[in-house]
Order: structure tokens, then sequence, then C-alpha cells
């Protein structure tokens, strides 16, 4: 998927505007750039389009441990939305990147998730 591709489902998902979409793109990379899950970011990071891997791969790039809901809370602070939203949104987010790589990267990544992240790869909604 192309990152405009990637744009338009999580505004599909979530009935945003274009302008949010790309604010809750970079609010869940910047969150996952965050995490911890090893050396699945840089394999993930490489299949997806270059502008969004490299918000993975940015200097700031940490490796900290936190479960979904703190995941949904940096999210809701990094938009400015409840956090109630945060969770519906990350889940369209996160579950959308995780469909634009190829099938065994996504599955290497979603079992490289910590504690109950891998839910939110989910869309179910």
């Amino acid at each position: 998927m192309t990152t405009q591709e990637i744009i338009e489902g999580v505004q599909d998902r979530t009935a945003v505007s274009e302008e949010t979409a790309n604010v809750l793109l970079e609010a869940v990379l910047s969150t996952l750039a965050e995490l911890d899950f090893g050396r699945q970011k840089s394999e993930f990071a490489s299949q997806l389009p270059d502008d969004l891997g490299d918000a993975l791969r940015h200097d700031r790039a940490k490796n900290e441990d936190f479960d979904a809901a703190e995941f949904v809370r940096r999210v809701a602070e990094r938009t400015e939305i409840s956090f109630e939203q945060s969770e519906t949104w990350t889940r369209a987010t996160l579950s959308l990147l995780a469909e634009s790589v190829a099938p065994g990267q996504r599955e290497s990544f979603v079992e490289a998730l910590p504690h109950d992240i891998p839910d939110y790869t989910i869309w179910d909604v």
C-alpha cells in the first residue's frame, strides 16, 4: 500500500478528514517508535512506505515496555482526543498498518508486539 492508500483507509475506518487521518497516523507511528518490539521494528519499518517507515527509525525512537492501555493513552495525548475515541482510532490505524505489509511480515510484527497490543492489529469494529 502507498502512504495515500493508508491515509484513505484510516479515513474510511474513522470517518475523519485527511488532515486528522495524517495526525492519527503520525501519532500511532510515534507511539510504535517508542515501543520495544525488538528487531521486528526495523523489519516492519522496511515494509512500510519510506516516509512511514522512517517514523519508526527516527533518532528519538525508544525501546520502552508498555501495554495497550498506555499505547492508547499516548495516541490520545498526541491527538488530543479522549481515551475512548483513541481506542477505536488506534485500532483502526494499527490494524491498517499491519494489513499494509506482506502476510509473513504481518504475522512476525503481530507476534513481536508485547502484552495485549496485538489485539489492536485486528479490525473487527
